[in-house]
C-alpha cells in the first residue's frame, strides 16, 4: 500500500470541503494529487499567470498574497495550513489576481481541478462551502480599488478584430513596460526641421518634447508638421514649442494595459509617456502609442474611436457598432470587470454619438440650417449616463440648451434643436440602437429643454416628490456630458449633489423605492419566476437583483455628495473608501453588481435581447449558488437602507 496517497487524503480531509465530502471521494482525490515543495521566499506564481488546471492545497507553511501596482507590492492576504491557494482564478478561468509568496517552507498538494470540480458539483453541502467561501473570502479583486490592475483578465479564444490589447495582453499586469531602448526626443527649443528629420529616421508618427532632465512636456505628431509647415507654411525655423500638444500625459512603468486604454480613450491622445511615477516630474523612460499597441495586438478599443471619429457613412458607424458590442462581450466572457468594460464602451459610444452629431449638423448646413448661434449640451441620462450601457438596448439621452433672452427665443432654440436631434436619433437606430419606450430621448421636447426649465423641474421635484415627478428625476440624476458645451451640464449636476441631500421628501421617496423590490429568498425556479406576461418562466434579473443594487448606490451618493463618479459599480468602490461605515457591505455590493451586469450581458448576447430575463433552467448549480448570495447582499443592502430611513421592513 502506497502510504503518500493515503496521508495526502488524511490531511486534506480535516479541512473543508474536502471534510463535507465522502471519505471514498477524498481518497479518490488524493490517489490523483502531486506533492510540491516550496522553500521560503519562492513565488508560488506571479500575478497575472494562467492557472495550469491544478487546484493546490496548503499542507504546510504558510503562503501571503500581494497584489502588484505601479511597481509596487502590496500584501493583501495571507493563506495557512489546510487553505486552498487560487480557488477564484480556477471557478472564473481567470489569470491570478495576485502573487502567491511562500513566507515559510511549504509543502502543498496539487489536485486536478476538473476532478475536483466534477465532485463539488455532485455534493451540495461542499458546493455551497465553496460558493460562501469564494463571496466572502477569497475574492481579492473585488477588494483592489484600482482599475489599472485588479481587472487582468485574459480573453479565450478571441479571433478576428476584437482580438485587441485586452486580448493580447491582459495575461500580465505589466504591460507597460519599459523596452530598453533611449526614447527618440527632442527639446522644445529645437526647429521644427529637426524634428521632421528624426521622425523620417526612425519612422515615427509622434516625438516626444522633453526639457533639460528628460523630462516630457508635450509631444508633436508628423501630421502637425504637415498641417503647419506644408499648409499653413510657417517656417521650418520656429521652435517646436510654437505646435506641440502639451502637456504630456503620463502613465507609470508596470502598469496594465487597461489602464493605457482608458487613459488614451478618455484624454483622446494617442501617444502616452511613461514615466517612474506617472507623472511628468520624471524622466520619460518610454512612449507608448496606439501603433506600436496595434502592431502587437492587431486591433483595441483606442483604435476603434479612432475609427469612430473619422466615419463618414452611416453604414460604417453601424459596422463600428456592431464591432464595440462584439468587444464588450469578448471582454466579459474573459472575466474583464464589467464596470470597466461598461467606462470602454460608454466612451466609444460617446465617441459615436459626438461624430453622428457631426454629421447630421453637417447635412443640415446644406439646408441652411446651423447651430453655433447659441450654446447646448448633449447629454446621456439612465443607464447610459452611467456607463452601464454595454448591450445596444434602448437609448437614453437629453438636451440641455441656454436660455434666451425671450420665451418666444427659448422655443426657437428648442424647435431648432428638435430638428438636430431628430436626425441624431434617427442615426442612432440605423447604428441598432433601438427608441427609448418611455421617450426619455433629445428628440423628445420634454427632454429637450433650457437651462433654466430643467432647474425648475428639479426643485419642482423638491416641492412635489410624486412618483410620476420622482421617476423622471431619477433618469436625470445619472446624466453625463456626451458633446457640445459642458458648462451647461455643470450647474444642474452640481444643485443636484447640493439640494436633493436636503429634501426629506426626495431622499425618503428614493430609500422607498429602494427597498420597494425584494429578492428571493432563494434561486429555486418555481419561487422566483415571473407569473405574468412573455417571460412569465423567467426570472426578472433587472427588476429583482441589479435595480435595489443600481437605486441604493445612487441614493448613498447623494446623501454623502460623492459625485465623481457614474457606474453603479465605481460609485460603490468611492463608498467604500469615504464611508467607512459602510464600507464592507459596498465591497461586497460592487462585486455583486459586477456579477450580475456580467450575467445580463452575456444573457443578451446569447439570446440576442436585453438580458434582463433570465431562465433558471438554463443556469447550473454553482451559478444559482452564486446568485443566491447576491440576494443575500440586496438584503443587506435593504435592511441598512431602511435602518438608515426609518422604514418598515416589508413581509412578503
Amino acid at each position: 500500500m502506497n502510504r503518500i496517497p493515503k496521508r495526502i487524503s488524511e490531511a486534506l480531509g480535516n479541512f473543508p470541503p474536502f471534510s463535507l465530502l465522502a471519505p471514498e471521494v477524498v481518497e479518490r482525490l488524493g490517489e490523483k494529487a502531486a506533492v510540491q515543495v516550496w522553500v521560503k521566499n519562492d513565488t508560488i506564481w506571479q500575478q497575472g499567470t494562467i492557472p495550469e488546471g491544478e487546484l493546490l492545497f496548503l499542507a504546510k507553511g504558510r503562503v501571503e498574497y500581494h497584489w502588484n501596482r505601479e511597481g509596487h507590492s502590496e500584501l493583501v492576504d495571507v493563506r495557512d495550513v489546510g487553505d486552498v491557494l487560487g480557488l477564484t482564478a480556477l471557478v472564473e478561468g481567470v489569470p491570478y489576481q495576485v502573487s502567491a509568496i511562500a513566507t515559510d517552507d511549504c509543502l502543498i498538494f496539487s489536485l486536478p481541478y476538473k476532478d475536483f470540480s466534477e465532485e463539488i458539483e455532485r455534493n451540495d453541502e461542499a458546493r455551497n462551502y465553496i460558493t460562501r467561501h469564494l463571496f466572502w473570502v477569497t475574492r481579492l479583486g473585488g477588494a483592489v480599488s484600482s482599475t489599472a490592475v485588479k481587472d487582468i483578465t485574459t480573453p479565450a479564444g478571441m479571433s478576428g478584430r476584437a482580438k485587441g490589447i485586452l486580448g493580447a495582453h491582459l495575461h500580465s499586469a505589466q504591460v507597460i513596460s519599459v523596452s530598453g531602448n533611449q526614447p527618440v526626443s527632442c527639446r522644445p527649443e529645437a526647429p521644427v526641421a529637426q524634428a521632421a528629420e528624426l521622425l523620417s529616421n526612425h519612422n515615427l508618427d509622434a516625438i516626444v518634447i522633453v526639457d533639460g532632465e528628460q523630462r516630457p512636456l508635450g509631444y508633436i505628431a508628423a501630421t502637425d508638421l504637415v498641417s503647419e509647415i506644408i499648409v499653413k507654411g510657417r517656417p521650418q525655423e520656429m521652435p517646436v514649442s510654437e505646435i506641440m500638444h502639451g502637456p504630456a500625459v503620463c502613465i507609470p512603468d508596470y502598469s496594465s494595459a487597461i489602464a493605457a486604454v482608458l487613459l488614451m480613450m478618455q484624454k483622446r491622445v494617442s501617444l502616452l509617456c511613461v514615466t517612474e511615477d506617472g507623472s511628468p516630474t520624471k524622466p520619460l523612460l518610454d512612449v507608448w502609442t496606439d501603433r506600436a499597441l496595434m502592431k502587437m495586438s492587431g486591433y483595441h478599443p483606442a483604435g476603434l474611436m479612432r475609427d469612430l471619429g473619422r466615419t463618414t457613412t452611416i453604414s460604417r458607424a453601424r459596422q463600428l457598432s456592431d464591432e464595440v458590442e462584439n468587444l464588450a462581450g469578448q471582454y466579459l466572457r474573459s472575466g474583464v470587470s464589467s464596470v470597466v468594460v461598461g467606462q470602454i464602451c460608454a466612451e466609444l459610444y460617446d465617441e459615436l454619438v459626438d461624430r453622428l452629431i457631426q454629421l447630421a449638423m453637417e447635412e443640415l448646413a446644406e439646408k441652411g440650417q446651423h447651430f453655433d448661434d447659441f450654446n447646448w449640451a448633449w447629454i446621456s441620462v439612465g443607464s447610459d449616463g452611467r456607463r452601464e450601457q454595454i448591450l445596444r438596448t434602448d437609448m437614453d439621452n437629453a438636451l440641455i440648451f441656454a436660455d434666451g433672452d425671450t420665451p418666444e427665443e427659448t422655443e426657437s432654440r428648442r424647435q431648432r434643436l428638435l430638428v438636430l436631434s431628430n436626425r441624431v436619433v434617427a442615426m442612432l437606430v440605423e447604428c441598432g440602437i433601438s427608441r427609448c419606450q418611455g421617450g426619455v430621448m433629445a428628440s423628445n421636447p420634454k427632454w429637450c429643454r433650457s437651462e433654466e426649465e430643467w432647474l425648475q423641474e428639479l426643485r419642482l421635484t423638491e416641492w412635489n416628490p410624486s412618483p410620476e415627478n420622482i421617476l423622471r428625476a431619477i433618469v436625470l440624476y445619472d446624466m453625463r456630458f456626451v458633446s457640445g458645451d459642458e458648462s451647461l451640464v455643470t450647474p444642474i449636476r452640481e444643485s443636484i449633489f447640493q439640494r436633493i441631500p436636503k429634501c426629506f421628501g426626495v431622499m425618503h421617496r428614493l430609500a422607498e423605492l429602494t427597498v420597494s423590490s425584494q429578492p428571493p429568498l432563494n434561486f429555486s425556479a418555481k419561487h422566483v419566476i415571473e407569473k405574468k406576461g412573455r417571460k412569465r418562466r423567467d426570472f426578472d434579473l433587472k427588476k429583482r437583483a441589479i435595480t435595489p443594487l443600481r437605486d441604493a448606490a445612487r441614493l448613498w451618493v447623494l446623501r454623502h455628495g460623492l459625485s465623481k463618479h457614474y457606474s453603479t459599480g465605481s460609485r460603490f468602490t468611492d463608498l467604500q473608501a469615504n464611508v467607512p461605515k459602510i464600507a464592507e457591505l459596498c465591497q461586497l455590493s460592487r462585486q455583486s453588481y459586477e456579477d450580475l451586469m456580467r450575467l445580463r450581458v452575456l444573457n443578451g448576447l446569447d439570446n440576442n435581447d436585453s438580458g434582463r430575463f433570465i431562465n433558471p433552467a438554463t443556469l447550473s448549480k454553482l451559478e444559482r449558488a452564486r446568485l443566491s448570495n447576491v440576494f443575500d447582499v440586496i438584503r443587506m443592502v435593504q435592511a441598512e437602507v431602511r435602518s438608515q430611513f426609518g422604514l418598515e421592513a416589508r413581509l412578503k
